[in-house]
């Protein structure tokens, strides 16, 4: 594929598309304090959650994708997170915030309760509604001892950048390759969604990339 035809179509602002599904709210008719079950519950939501917002959700179009040949698209698609990076269903917010206000994590299980109805989500049931595989390192912000002997900051820092980045200082996503870049910008928008410094590559978006590119 031709540099500048990359260039030209990986601009930021066409590779993703905010959902087209809204955010619908409750229906009026039934009560929020009707979410919980208990006293404890509605306090922990008032003074923790109900001020939080949710992140403007957003999807990967693959059809913008389909007559180019990124390597970081196929990364994805060989790992299997596309089907649930293009997900465009409907958004209720207050039932996510109350949801993630009565979660509990037991032993890798999701617990949570939300209008009475307690939900249980475990390995499972979350493969059935992300088709995320369960096989792999486990991950949770620190490098795993199966990997502590392939990965380097700097190898690492090389396999993405440019050749004329900072091996040294901030990471930022200018200094990232064009592949990287995309990569990157998938990664902070929809797989791992953030609402700050999503120009700047911290130390879980650097593994996270790595692990994608060296599969």
């Amino acid at each position: 594929m031709e540099e500048p035809s990359k260039k030209c179509k990986g601009s930021s602002s066409r590779i993703q598309r905010h959902s087209n599904a809204q955010d619908i709210p409750i229906p009026s008719s039934i009560s929020s304090s009707s979410l919980f079950s208990s006293e404890e519950q509605r306090i922990r939501y008032t003074n923790i959650f109900s001020s939080h917002s949710i992140i403007d959700p957003k999807f990967i179009d693959m059809d913008f994708f389909s007559d180019e040949s990124f390597k970081c698209i196929q990364a994805f698609q060989n790992s299997n997170p596309i089907p649930f990076m293009s997900l465009k269903l409907p958004v209720y917010s207050e039932l996510v915030k109350a949801f993630y206000s009565n979660l509990e994590i037991q032993e890798s299980t999701l617990i949570s309760e939300v209008y009475g109805i307690k939900m249980v989500i475990d390995q499972f049931l979350f493969y059935d509604l992300t088709q995320f595989p369960s096989d792999g390192v486990p991950f949770e912000g620190t490098l795993d001892d199966d990997w502590k002997f392939d990965f380097s900051v700097h190898d690492a820092r090389r396999l993405v950048c440019t050749n004329q980045a900072d091996m040294t200082g901030r990471l930022l996503a200018s200094s990232l390759a064009l592949e990287s870049h995309i990569l990157h910008y998938l990664i902070v928008h929809i797989l791992l969604p953030r609402s700050s410094n999503l120009a700047q590559v911290s130390e879980e978006d650097l593994i996270v990339m790595w692990a994608f590119h060296t599969g």
